[in-house]
Parts: C-alpha cells; structure tokens; sequence
C-alpha cells in the first residue's frame, strides 16, 4: 500500500466508521451479501424484485438502456467483453413507494433511493450466460448535486473498510498534463484486492482536469462542479475473471 493511501486512512479514520454505519454496506455476521441481499452466486430466476426498479440493460455506469421486467432480461443484454451481461437497477425506498400511492411525484426524489454509504451511484448486476450472478458494479452517479459528487471519491474509503482495510493493493496514479489538486487534495488511485471469494476492483478521482478551475478567470467569481470526483467499485467472481 502506498504512503498516499496509508495517509489517507489516517486523515479519513472517523469518515470510516460514519460510511460503514450505512445500511447500504454494512453487514452482520450472518448476512454474507455484498449489498441490499445481492451476492456473488445467486440465480437470476430465484432472485425477488422486492426493494428494486426499473431494470434495464445496462452500459457500464452510463444511461440506462433497454427496460426490463426484471433480473431474467439480462439475456436481452449483449455480453460485455468478459463475457458478463449487465442489468442496471436502482433501489426503491419508502418515500417512493408513498409516493407512487398519492400519485405525487413532489414527495419522492428519483435520484435519492440508490445510494451506497450515502453516496448516489448507478448500480449494475452481472449475470454470466447461465444466469448467476457473477458481478457487482456501482459507480458514483454524475447526476448528483455539486456537493455530492464533490464528495463521491470519499466512497472509495467506506469500501475498503467494508472488506477490510489489509491487502489491499493500491497504486497513486501521476497527474497527467494540466490536471491540478482540489483544494490541495489530489486523489487519481486504483486498488485491488483478490480472495478466494471475490475479486475487488476500486478507481477513484479527485481533481480538476485542464481547463478547470476554482475561481473563473474572466469573471474573478468562484466556479461550482469544476471538478471530477467518483469512484468505481466492482466485485467479481475470482472464477469469472479467469
């Protein structure tokens, strides 16, 4: 592990167990499941619907594709490069389905349900032809509010605690041309972790790309959302990766 990322442990110990708390991620001893009851190994024909919507082929953290009824349309989905057919989904909460019974759109926020340690993301299930979940991959949604996605790249640390802080392998990436800190914080990493049971993948970005700046040069005003922040989180099966 790099003194980068150790350093940011440090800095980010009381960030750990705020995340961690989250429903989203957290896991008792009894549940083995990655998130909300979705896990490495489960049949699509099984799998309930219960607490998830609009299902659609996914396109890798983008906008969602085709709709579906439900998991078994991952055969509408054309295989990725590794063979994996992925299904988008977001997940439906109490506010939404009050809303949907009074019929009042105003009560619900679209884009509040599918949240991971607090963070908005886009998540995607991946099923291999036979139909078994063999993937997981969410992704901070760009969609989210200044403030959130400012935030997004925290969502790196919640995961790494959530499968343990060693064994990590992570690498901080130089910046490239024109690619400066964000209020002296630059985070440009890449971190892998592989066990028996899962294979564990997380990118994340904090900085400002060329052309981006903090204060707007023509008007000398402070500038909002000039900044990229996200992470990137997979877990596969070690098997499916081969």
């Amino acid at each position: 592990m790099t003194r980068g990322t150790q350093n940011a442990f440090r800095a980010c110990a009381a960030a750990f167990v705020v995340l961690a708390a989250s429903p989203a991620l957290a896991q008792n001893k009894n549940d083995p499941g990655e998130i909300r009851g979705l896990k490495l190994g489960l049949k699509a024909r099984t799998m309930t619907t219960d607490g998830f919507g609009e299902f659609a082929c996914g396109s890798n953290g983008g906008p969602a594709r085709q709709k579906l009824d439900d998991w078994n349309g991952f055969v509408k989905r054309q295989p990725e490069a590794g063979g994996l057919r992925e299904v988008n989904v977001r997940f439906e909460d109490e506010r939404e389905y009050i809303g949907r019974a009074i019929d009042d759109d105003r009560y619900t926020d679209q884009r509040s349900s599918t949240r991971v340690a607090g963070h908005p993301v886009i998540l995607s299930v991946l099923f291999d032809n036979d139909g078994t979940l063999r993937g997981l991959r969410f992704i901070s949604d760009p969609r989210a509010s200044p403030l959130e996605r400012r935030m997004a790249h925290m969502l790196r640390l919640a995961v790494i605690n959530r499968y343990g802080a060693g064994g990590w392998n992570c690498t901080d990436i130089p910046a490239a041309d024109g690619e400066t800190a964000v209020g002296g914080v630059f985070v440009k990493q890449r971190c892998e972790k592989q066990t028996p049971e899962r294979a564990l993948n997380i990118e994340a970005r904090f900085l400002r790309k060329p052309g981006q700046n903090a204060i707007d040069p023509a008007t000398g005003e402070y500038t909002q959302g000039q900044f990229e922040s996200w992470t990137r989180f997979e877990v596969f099966d070690p098997a499916a990766r081969k």
